[in-house]
């Protein structure tokens, strides 16, 4: 009887290829969640962190982006994906993101929330042994969560309510440049905001001439851009850096918006096309 061949023979490249690849595909899509198109926010942890008295450390900020950014706030966009995943199923613009289309199940989302929320609170600990940063941590997640599931669909609140993790990130990117962040500062940062989430929902839902969360198109801008104004002229001359650079970026988007809402709004994550006419 002929001894028979245990030889293990190794699986052809390209059956490899075929196996692996469904494994990355997953992968991506549980990194959309993350929405990393967003991450332009951190600019305003930066504002706080450079113009508002001492710089914080380069290195300081890398590892808060890592434990914000993509840690709580890659948590906190996979929570509002779990909580408008009905809404985005039907919604033409949004059911391709991950959830909607099926590529993430709900369970896998909230196992994935989960874990970015533990390496947040573990990293931010572990380098900056700061309860303030824990503390801003706990209040972000309560804001969202509040938002998410309860004042985005109140009317009148969906857009101030949205604008309020604004001054957060400010004081936040302050806290850790050791610093405190003046009132007037954090509130041109929450009506500026307020006037960037109106423009930006109005551009996905295509309401821009239209009444909008109870709101007349172009009110709460012109109101928002008024408490822009007087804290300006309450914060000034104090911290010309800073309202040197929000003037810039205030400026830019109202610039950008009167050319193309849509083009203004892609920058902080709309789900449109900039050639379609909005």
């Amino acid at each position: 009887r002929e001894a028979r061949d245990t030889t293990l023979v190794a699986p052809p490249p390209q059956q490899t290829r075929r196996a692996t690849r469904p494994m990355i595909d997953t992968a991506i899509q549980y990194l959309r969640l993350v929405r990393f198109y967003n991450h332009t926010n951190f600019a305003i942890v930066l504002l706080g962190a450079f113009t508002l008295g001492k710089a914080a450390s380069l290195v300081d900020l890398m590892i808060l982006y890592l434990s914000f950014n993509v840690g709580l706030y890659g948590g906190i966009y996979t929570l509002n994906a779990i909580a408008d995943y009905e809404e985005d199923r039907v919604d033409p613009a949004k059911s391709a993101r991950p959830m909607p289309s099926g590529a993430v199940s709900v369970s896998g989302a909230w196992i994935f929330l989960a874990g970015l929320w533990t390496f947040a609170f573990v990293s931010s600990w572990a380098y900056f042994h700061s309860l303030k940063l824990l503390k801003f941590y706990m209040t972000f997640i309560v804001v969202n969560i509040a938002y998410s599931f309860v004042l985005k669909k109140v009317l009148y609140i969906r857009f101030l309510s949205a604008a309020m993790t604004a001054p957060l990130r400010l004081c936040m990117g302050a806290t850790v440049a050791g610093v405190t962040c003046p009132a007037p500062a954090a509130l041109i940062s929450y009506f500026f905001m307020t006037c960037v989430q109106s423009t930006k929902v109005r551009v996905e839902k295509k309401k821009k001439d239209k009444v909008c969360n109870g709101w007349p198109p172009k009110l709460l801008e012109a109101l928002c851009l008024v408490g822009v104004a007087l804290c300006f002229t309450l914060q000034f001359p104090k911290h010309k850096l800073f309202l040197s650079l929000a003037g810039m970026a205030i400026t830019t988007f109202l610039g950008l918006s009167m050319i193309r809402d849509s083009h203004a709004s892609l920058l902080l994550g709309a789900d449109v096309h900039p050639k379609k006419d909005i």
